[in-house]
């Protein structure tokens, strides 16, 4: 099972969207890059479980939102989760939602958010987009990874949204 943990790209005329390691989000004029501490121990720990993942910071990494599209056409995840802030939420329900065409018959791609927002609001970005997991509460990196165990064993019983 192949997992992609990432802050997606965003874009505002404030500035850059950004997490520092106490998850404050906040705009900043020039891009400032703070090591994520609790999306890299959760793909640490999905790491350890023997989960194929890799983490895209594409604010970090100069990804823009064409290329973050045509990475996850290429790498073809099975899950792509991203923590979301509420000053950025609608562009992370339009981003899930455009990951959600990506989905085919032969590759369903899966999208989960985490974080405050959601822990705040679950219903509102269930009913605003696309996405097919909220995970609500404070350790969302282990709540990440008993999900993706449960999806990894079909234990879970769940519906796809198309």
């Amino acid at each position: 099972m192949k997992i992609i943990i990432c802050f997606p790209p965003l874009s505002s005329d404030k500035g850059y969207p950004t997490l520092g390691q106490n998850r404050q989000f906040q705009y900043f004029k020039e891009p400032t890059f703070i090591y994520p501490i609790v999306p890299a121990y959760a793909a640490t720990m999905l790491k350890q479980a023997g989960f194929e993942v890799k983490w895209m910071d594409c604010i970090a990494q100069g990804i823009s939102y064409d290329q973050f599209f045509e990475i996850i056409r290429k790498e073809k995840p099975d899950v792509v989760a991203m923590e979301t802030k509420t000053p950025v939420i609608k562009q992370q329900w339009r981003i899930i939602n455009g990951l959600k065409r990506l989905s085919t018959i032969d590759h369903r791609l899966l999208t989960i958010f985490f974080g405050d927002h959601v822990t705040a609001l679950p219903q509102e970005s269930l009913e605003n987009s696309r996405v097919d997991f909220v995970l609500t509460g404070g350790n969302y990196d282990f709540l990440l990874l008993n999900l993706c165990q449960n999806l990894k064993n079909q234990t879970t019983n769940y519906e796809l949204r198309t």
